[in-house]
């Protein structure tokens, strides 16, 4: 079992709280690019282990839980010359009120940072890490894990771009994200993920252009396979990709990305892909109260941007967002996204097992504004998966989440 939150890590953060309004407190009547303060989130979770439809909790388990979380919330918005530095970041302590085991402490950072040179040369370097608290994590048998829940996941990434002779530039970009797990029982999820790009784009007037580029990636497994000589599985992907980015007005911007590429592994060759792939995405914001966004896309493996697995070959995924401004203090919410996975590799990883699933998830949020340094709100959202047509794979479940958050900061 994993300890409870010491007291020391409780103090900890309380004289992190207690100085950050010693610090700004000076700095509260003028504006600043720095930001600090405080975030109460409480939340109820109608299935917090994700427990699969019939499947009760195990000894000693509740399968609905209240979770507060206290944080220290920090971030920058600061530019220089013609760079642009930004970022936020985050210190957690979660406490569960009934699997109090999972009482924990996490963190979230993200940073970026936009330059720009005298000459036609500019770019983007984007870094971030968080550590948060898998409930619903599992062994590579489907059996709960009790202790050492911890999700462990580092990013980064770098674009340059070079202005070339009238409207055509050349683009550049690497990536890099990690996964691990505090559990060793978890290992088999864990992997690394590196890739690259390079392409040329033709400014077509205004914002709209197009682009042409090649996209290599690797993602290693080095726990995946049970029962083999050699657990490690890598899995190479390589694509040619088409994207257009059309503003046709200030209200709207369509972005298009079609790709053709395929994806091999190493071990499991069931599990190779190769087709089209892509993405299309619409935002609206006609300057009014409304505001929307859609999404409709074809991800692999683990370049979906769902919590998907080395066994996800391909996802479909299509979300609808909007914003509307109630009041000049008011925002309201609501999103809606469903999902179909095409799964392959399951048979305790050593053998090829294929089936599909969708699910879907709906959000509701209003966020109040009262004063410039307080924001409260709440959210509520619905998730539902429905059953794989392989038995198998099945992973039928389905969760309501309720929570209620206060942020105060001084800047």
């Amino acid at each position: 079992m994993r300890p409870v939150q010491h007291p020391r890590q409780i103090r900890g953060l309380a004289t992190l709280v207690g100085l950050s309004f010693l610090c700004a407190s000076g700095a509260q009547a003028q504006s600043s690019p720095y930001y600090i303060g405080v975030a109460q989130t409480v939340t109820h979770e109608s299935n917090l282990l994700r427990l699969r439809d019939n499947q009760v909790a195990p000894p000693g388990r509740s399968e609905t839980d209240i979770i507060s979380s206290t944080a220290l919330v920090a971030g920058v918005d600061q530019s220089f010359g013609r760079q642009r530095l930004s970022g936020s970041a985050s210190l957690r302590s979660n406490r569960y009120a009934d699997n109090k085991d999972f009482n924990s402490a996490g963190f979230g950072l993200n940073l970026g940072l936009s330059w720009e040179t005298i000459a036609n040369l500019s770019g983007q370097v984007n870094f971030g890490a968080d550590r948060t608290q898998r409930a619903d994590l599992r062994d590579r048998f489907g059996q709960f894990i009790d202790g050492g829940n911890a999700e462990d996941s580092q990013r980064f990434g770098a674009t340059v771009r070079l202005g070339l002779a009238g409207p055509l530039s050349l683009e550049a970009g690497v990536n890099w994200n990690n996964l691990s797990y505090e559990s060793a029982s978890a290992s088999y999820a864990e992997y690394s993920q590196r890739g690259g790009s390079l392409g040329l784009r033709y400014r077509l007037g205004g914002a709209t252009s197009v682009a042409l580029s090649l996209r290599s990636g690797r993602v290693d497994y080095p726990n995946l396979l049970i029962s083999q000589a050699n657990p490690r599985d890598t899995r190479q992907s390589d694509n040619i990709d088409l994207n257009v980015i059309w503003v046709p007005s200030g209200a709207s911007r369509l972005d298009a990305t079609l790709s053709q590429g395929r994806t091999r592994y190493d071990q499991i060759a069931e599990r190779d892909f190769e087709g089209a792939s892509g993405a299309l995405a619409w935002t609206w914001n006609p300057g009014g109260r409304l505001r929307g966004n859609l999404r409709l896309a074809r991800d692999t493996g683990q370049n979906s941007d769902l919590a998907t697995t080395a066994f996800s070959q391909s996802t479909d995924t299509l979300r609808l967002a909007a914003d509307y401004d109630v009041t000049g203090k008011i925002v309201a919410s609501a999103s809606a996204q469903h999902y179909r996975r095409n799964l392959d590799g399951a048979d305790q990883f050593t053998g090829s097992v294929r089936g599909t699933d969708n699910g879907q998830v709906f959000t509701l949020g209003l966020r109040w504004v009262p004063l410039r340094s307080l924001t409260v709100g709440c959210q509520a959202s619905h998730e539902k998966r429905g059953r794989n047509s392989n038995p198998a794979l099945n992973e039928a479940y389905s969760a309501n989440i309720a929570s209620c958050y206060a942020q105060f900061t001084l800047q």
